[in-house]
């Protein structure tokens, strides 16, 4: 996963790079993973942080990778085949984690993490509908086979409540324009049902020269609205401190601040409630050395935890 609000991918011009996993050895060194422990990947994506803890470990480990993108789970497939059995990939939702352990028959598991938000293989693949920088479908769905894609949110929901989810999910201080111009094109009988449409509307009424692109926020708001981001983040917190094993740790790489304030006040209330110690008293950002081989990695936060 690369990709949150300051993300670089939403400057013009730049090519999208796949299976740049971020903050790699700083993740390994928080987890302290160890041979024959159960790992849980929450959000397999390329598969490339789990195949740099497997290396680490020499293959020894009991993998468990999820991911709602089948796409994702197919990649991460093909990246991990060489591990064998090592690894386990399962096709879901990762709030459903006690869920999904009780079908591979796992009380607890000793390490788990997350690296949330869009990848760059998600970005760039133009049907998906999360870029505006490829012309495609609306859609914004991290699994096509359930919810409904952002064209139907557009085409549904009051000029009100859309504002509330560009303001909320998007921090967008023109969200009230951007719903209102939304509006009034519906009533024109128009359906903004394609990617360059709503990032056209958009510019037109967002205010230029900020270095990101005007839609930016826009976007973000409506994948997080769509995939139910913030929900799944804290009950997938919730249920990954419940079956974490005593002493086991688990870390989360977030890329803008709704996801890092989740994470840091769900760490804070299990410290105080004597269940959680905290690793990182401030989140761990990528070195200089990282940004400069990896730009996209900028934006990104990585917080961790102990479970007592």
């Amino acid at each position: 996963m690369v990709c949150g609000q300051e993300c670089p991918h939403y400057e013009m011009n730049e090519r999208a790079e796949f299976h740049r996993p971020v903050l790699v050895k700083e993740l390994i060194e928080l987890l302290r993973p160890e041979a024959g422990q159960v790992i849980v990947d929450l959000t397999i994506g390329g598969g490339g942080h789990a195949e740099a803890i497997l290396e680490a470990m020499g293959g020894q480990a009991r993998l468990i990778g999820i991911d709602r993108d089948p796409e994702a789970i197919r990649f991460a497939g093909e990246r991990l085949s060489r591990f064998g059995a090592a690894v386990q990939l399962i096709h879901g939702r990762f709030s459903r984690l006690p869920e999904h352990l009780d079908q591979l028959g796992i009380e607890k598991a000793d390490r788990i993490y997350a690296d949330l938000g869009v990848s760059a293989r998600q970005l760039e693949s133009a049907e998906r509908g999360f870029s505006f920088m490829r012309e495609g479908p609306l859609d914004m769905r991290m699994d096509q086979s359930e919810g409904e894609p952002a064209s139907k949110i557009l085409q549904e929901l009051s000029a009100q409540d859309l504002e509330k989810i560009f303001r909320e999910y998007g921090e967008e201080r023109f969200s009230r324009r951007v719903a209102k111009a939304i509006e009034r094109k519906r009533k024109q009988g128009l359906k903004l049902g394609r990617t360059r449409e709503l990032a056209g509307l958009v510019e037109a009424e967002v205010r230029s020269g900020q270095r990101i692109h005007p839609a930016t926020r826009i976007f973000q708001a409506l994948r997080i609205y769509v995939n139910e981001e913030i929900q799944e983040l804290r009950q997938g917190l919730k249920g990954a401190a419940e079956r974490l094993e005593a002493k086991g740790r688990m870390a989360v790489i977030s890329y803008h601040s709704l996801e890092d304030r989740e994470v840091k006040q769900f760490f804070r209330a299990g410290e105080k409630a004597g269940e959680l110690g905290i690793l990182t008293k401030k989140p761990l950002v990528p070195a200089e050395t990282e940004l400069r081989s990896n730009p996209r990695s900028r934006s990104a936060k990585l917080r961790a935890a102990e479970r007592i």
